[in-house]
């Protein structure tokens, strides 16, 4: 195994390994994590339960890795960004080489499309970083759909057997975004239990907590939070006329659609927005907040979904 990545550069190098079995999981991760322990490479790990508790034993103990939650590590997808880009930062501060991460996603259907668009944006937020990323999926439990997705957002593949090679079916992160917020938005289980048009973002705020919706505490907040952040992005970016509607049972979901064509930026929301202070920034603060948002651009115009409650 290489010392470096295979570019050859100091920029950002993300790889995907899809395995079937654990002992092909193993056989690409453990050398990968164990050479960048002897190079003095922090090393962070992300995994689901069953991944992180495989190679646990298959490492020395005290082996020098970073071992992190997944549920809290990838909360949301923005937040996974700039967590993530602190955590480098604070290793390159003291004057490491090269990162090594581990890590996969969630990936249950429902709320994939926010962590496809991580996946193609990470190519954009880590670029100019000297980072090696080794992503983990298994197909014996990964819808073949999201497996599509996960080669179309990795520029590198990883055999089983260890062979690493560029990827042909890679496609430019921006295309990939641009697709996304060009998806329909989901069918709602019947109609919607509260509709705003034109509120302030204290009506919007006031009228949600109104509703009493079953989620705990932490998630109401978050919600109420970001749904202010939104109308409010929908009135300062956006065009009038702004709605909100509301739909509740085991999920709350939240829309706020204005009729304008919505942010030029592929990676609103993911990054910080580029060019003004201002522009973009409720879209940036509610992703970092709600765990499910989904951007859609339409004939009506554009909206924003978010998402809380179980997955």
């Amino acid at each position: 195994m290489r010392a470096g990545p295979a570019s050859g550069t100091d920029r950002y190098h993300h790889e995907v390994v899809l395995h079937g079995a654990d002992e092909e999981f193993l056989a690409v991760v453990a050398p990968f994590v164990r050479e960048g322990v002897a190079a003095g490479e922090p090393t962070i790990v992300a995994l689901a339960e069953h991944e992180s508790a495989l190679l646990r034993r298959a490492l020395p103990r005290g082996a020098g890795v970073s071992w992190l939650s997944r549920a809290e590590q990838y909360r949301t997808p923005a937040s996974a960004i700039r967590t993530y880009r602190e955590q480098f930062a604070e290793a390159f501060r003291a004057g490491v080489p090269q990162v090594r991460l581990v890590g996969n996603v969630p990936h249950h259907v429902a709320a994939w499309s926010g962590w496809v668009r991580y996946e193609a944006a990470v190519n954009q937020a880590f670029a100019a970083l000297p980072v090696w990323s080794l992503c983990s999926y298994d197909t014996r439990v990964t819808p073949r759909a999201i497996i599509d997705d996960v080669v179309r957002t990795h520029p590198h593949l990883v055999g089983p057997d260890g062979t690493r090679r560029p990827n042909p079916g890679f496609v430019d992160p921006e295309e990939v975004l641009t697709e996304r917020m060009r998806a329909p938005l989901p069918a709602e289980p019947g109609p919607a239990v509260l509709v705003l048009d034109d509120p302030s973002p204290a009506a919007a705020r006031h009228a949600l907590l109104g509703t009493a919706p079953l989620l705990d505490r932490d998630e109401l907040e978050d919600l109420v939070l970001a749904l202010s952040e939104v109308v409010d992005n929908a009135w300062v970016h956006g065009v009038p006329p702004v709605r909100v509607a509301l739909w509740t049972g085991e999920r709350t979901v939240v829309t706020v659609t204005d009729t304008g064509p919505g942010p030029s930026d592929p990676y609103a929301g993911l990054l910080p927005a580029k060019g003004s202070a201002t522009a973009g920034l409720g879209l940036w603060m509610a992703h970092q907040l709600d765990r499910e948002v989904t951007l859609h651009r339409g004939a009506g115009g554009f909206t924003v979904r978010m998402t809380a409650g179980p997955s």
